[in-house]
């Protein structure tokens, strides 16, 4: 049986999160989306089901890598932040086998 408490297992999950997140956004880069949006496709038929707080922290990291991922873009008339996958982030996925 698997230990979600296990560290090497939750990392392995922060890290399967933050890919599924990034693949996202990058197949859909013309638009910036909610975290509410990228969490329901993310979970629709999965067996993972990313907490709300598993995708905001994948969406902080793709942000704050060194060179960032993703971006986060503030709503016009509000502080609701929506996010969209940068250049880095479309190539780091065309690049690899995410």
């Amino acid at each position: 049986m698997v230990d979600p408490a296990d560290p090497a297992i939750a990392q392995e999950r922060r890290e399967e999160c933050r890919r599924q997140t990034l693949r996202f956004l990058a197949e859909r880069q013309a638009v910036a989306h909610h975290p509410h949006t990228i969490r329901r496709a993310l979970n629709a038929g999965h067996a993972a089901d990313f907490s709300a707080e598993e995708i905001r922290a994948a969406l902080v990291f793709l942000c704050s890598a060194a060179e960032p991922l993703a971006r986060a873009i503030p709503d016009a008339l509000g502080a609701t932040l929506y996010y969209q996958a940068t250049t880095a982030g479309v190539l780091a996925c065309e690049r690899s086998a995410l």
